[in-house]
């Protein structure tokens, strides 16, 4: 037997956050809230463009966590969210940034909106080819034989 190998894939995740929910526990908690959630970065860019700015921020941070697949153990700020060049740019680190390599997750490229009472965020990234040991594929299989493998990339909220 051998293990097969699969090829490069797209992982999605979005999020969907109410902006009254972070305006609200910016009211209720303050500093503390805005420490344990946001970078110094993404606070400043929170100063200018209000709770919108920061619920857009905290559903990109949520969508890059379902792109990894876990936010066990995640510090929510190891998922910075900045802007160059007036586009939203994803930088990892720490925990985030050790899952993400363990997955074989590329760059991430993420999309922020918000309008009205929400805001959300979609994150995508290219998964590096796997070899799968749990899927073993025998040379004695005959050429007629498929295989019906799906990965998912994501998840839902």
């Amino acid at each position: 037997m051998r293990a097969r190998t699969h090829p490069p894939r797209v992982r999605t995740g979005c999020d969907l956050q109410r902006i009254e929910d972070v305006a609200d526990a910016i009211r209720t908690f303050g500093d503390r809230y805005l420490d344990r959630v946001y970078t110094p970065v993404e606070q400043r860019a929170g100063r200018i463009g209000g709770a919108a700015s920061l619920a857009a921020r905290f559903a990109a941070k949520e969508a890059v966590l379902k792109l990894i697949g876990t936010a066990d153990g995640v510090d929510l700020r190891s998922v910075e969210v900045d802007q160059e060049a007036g586009r939203p740019v994803v930088r990892l680190t720490d925990r985030a940034r050790d899952l993400a390599e363990a997955v074989g997750l590329g760059p991430v490229d993420v999309s922020l909106s918000h309008s009205g009472d929400h805001a959300m965020a979609v994150a995508v990234a290219m998964v590096a080819p796997t070899t799968d040991p749990h899927h073993q594929h025998t040379d004695q299989h005959d050429d007629h034989h498929t295989d019906h493998h799906t990965e998912h990339g994501g998840t839902t909220a």
